[in-house]
């Protein structure tokens, strides 16, 4: 999409069909300014005659464009005695600050002249005078055929309109940047400085910003650095990212090494994802298209978050965490925003691991409490999730399978759907091989057997492996010691409250869950074979107890 394009599809859309009114979204201030340079142009072909701005807390101005820059003459409301105002008039000549007497002052200019195009900037909450406005203007014969035009950049439509109401005008979708707007951007900003810098490298650390942010992080990285460094690019933006709430990004520090077990988990994701992403000349020839996702389901603390975050490392793309508790909001219209935001975030960063914890939260209808945000909540994670051109490759995480839509777990959306259970003998001595010399370096006593411990963790998580860990760890440092001892693992376990009948039952649970839902059964077959060795180790270690 060139520069100018998002703005010709919504004048487009007012010439084509009988609407008035072009719905802008977007939250970037230099796109409204892209935008007032088509309307000078347009002023000066003599196209529009006039154009007004109404700026939130500012009022209503008229913008000139004679000396060549945009300047903002303040309009002043001039009183007259047989055209009755929505609201207490002030006095003549005051200037006009609110919403409401902007709206009438603009009607009378629409009835009394031509070609006047009205931009309504910063509104970013529901107002009931706004929207009986618009609907008014959009389906008034004589606003269309003195060719007025009404224009709204909003961040949020959704937060403005009601369904009913915005399907009636021009909806543009403005893109966050294209590469060559970074691309000019940075060139611009490498000439103005001097720097001695080839832009390429710097174009894909931008990805994802809008152009203010493109230019606030790269001004900032010269005054910190001299210089422009792509990982100072991709530390700023990263913050920016952060900062919406709705998206943690990171770089992975480890790999497939720091899962602990679960081998032929990691081996299946090897030969059916990494081998894709590795080879992608060799798959597209196959006819292999790059790899969508996986939906991981479980009990909590099994590593489902673990296993995303390494993927990402051994695949070498930034990971993405949906902030799931803050993309649900009571607020009307936020959710579907912030959900819209962070899919489009996502892509523009792509290719990236985007890891959707608790995605039964989404992945059904009507359970977001507002039976409407629920719905169109759920409608654009779904058609995202489907959409061929998607390139971030999506882990989704559940609890709740079994609580998914139909439609949300059909091919198509993600590749394959994969059960973690509880991490069998083997993996619980790597795990704590990971969580004593991977992750973290914990020196230990000759009179530590790992092997011994994970015999006795048999029921646990890996979360709560790796706390065992710590709280050993804990325990040698109140007893001033250089090194965990066997006493103080035997302290930490007995800490530990696992209710072995509880954790028994929903491992059955989640094994008939896999049956049901796991859509590859050369995986299911070899998860179920493991599983039969896990009740031969129990009943090995219950007959070593009884000898001793």
């Amino acid at each position: 999409m060139t520069t100018m394009s998002w703005i010709v599809n919504g004048i487009i859309g007012r010439k084509a069909q009988f609407s008035t009114v072009v719905v802008y979204q977007t939250s970037d201030p230099k796109r409204f300014k892209q935008f007032l340079e088509y309307c000078s142009r347009e002023v000066q072909n003599h196209k529009i005659a006039k154009v007004y701005v109404f700026f939130v807390w500012r009022g209503l101005f008229e913008v000139n464009f004679s000396s060549g820059e945009f300047a903002y003459v303040p309009v002043s409301q001039q009183v007259s005695s047989n055209v009755p105002l929505p609201m207490p008039t002030t006095t003549t000549g005051s200037a006009i600050r609110s919403l409401e007497m902007a709206l009438d002052y603009i009607d009378q200019q629409f009835r009394a002249n031509e070609r006047i195009w009205f931009i309504i900037y910063g509104i970013f909450q529901r107002n009931d005078v706004l929207t009986s406005a618009l609907r008014a203007w959009t389906f008034d014969t004589e606003i269309y055929n003195r060719g007025h035009t009404i224009v709204v950049f909003t961040e949020n439509p959704n937060a403005l309109f009601d369904d009913e109401t915005l399907k009636y005008f021009n909806y543009v979708k403005v893109p966050t940047s294209t590469e060559e707007e970074r691309k000019q951007i940075l060139e611009t900003i490498i000439k103005t400085t001097g720097l001695n810098k080839k832009v390429n490298s710097l174009i894909h650390a931008t990805a994802g910003l809008n152009l203010h942010e493109v230019e606030s992080v790269a001004l900032k990285s010269i005054y910190k650095f001299r210089d422009l460094k792509p990982e100072a690019l991709a530390e700023y933006k990263n913050d920016i990212i952060r900062k919406s709430g709705i998206l943690d990004i990171e770089e992975p520090e480890y790999g497939f090494e720091a899962v602990g077990g679960y081998d032929i988990l990691k081996k299946f994701i090897k030969d059916n994802v990494i081998k894709i992403l590795q080879n992608p000349k060799k798959a597209e020839k196959l006819g292999l298209r790059p790899p969508r996702g996986l939906l991981l389901f479980g009990m909590g603390g099994t590593g489902k978050s673990l296993l995303a975050k390494s993927l990402a490392k051994e695949i070498k793309l930034p990971f993405l965490r949906l902030r799931t508790e803050n993309i649900v909001s009571k607020y009307y219209g936020e959710t579907e925003r912030s959900m819209a935001r962070a899919l489009e975030l996502a892509e523009e960063i792509a290719p990236c691991v985007l890891f959707i914890d608790e995605i039964d939260r989404f992945g059904q209808r009507g359970q977001l409490g507002e039976h409407e945000a629920s719905r169109r909540t759920f409608s654009i994670l779904l058609e995202w999730l489907g959409d061929a051109k998607r390139k971030t490759i999506v882990i989704g995480a559940t609890n709740r399978v079994e609580d998914l839509d139909e439609a949300f777990i059909r091919v198509g959306r993600f590749d394959y759907i994969i059960p973690m259970l509880l991490p069998d003998l083997e993996a619980r001595r790597q795990i704590l091989h990971v969580h004593t010399k991977v992750v973290r370096k914990v020196p230990l006593d000759k009179s530590v057997n790992l092997d011994e411990i994970a015999g006795r963790t048999e029921w646990f998580t890996g979360a709560e492996i790796e706390e065992l860990v710590l709280r050993s760890a804990r325990n040698a440092l109140k007893n001033d010691k250089n090194k965990v001892t066997a006493e103080d693992f035997e302290k930490a376990l007995a800490t530990f409250r696992v209710n072995i009948d509880a954790r028994r039952e929903q491992m059955e649970r989640y094994l008939r869950l896999a049956e049901q839902f796991c859509n590859d059964a050369e995986f299911l077959t070899n998860l179920k074979e493991i599983y039969k060795v896990k009740v031969k180790d129990r009943v090995e270690l219950l007959k070593k107890e009884l000898q001793l």
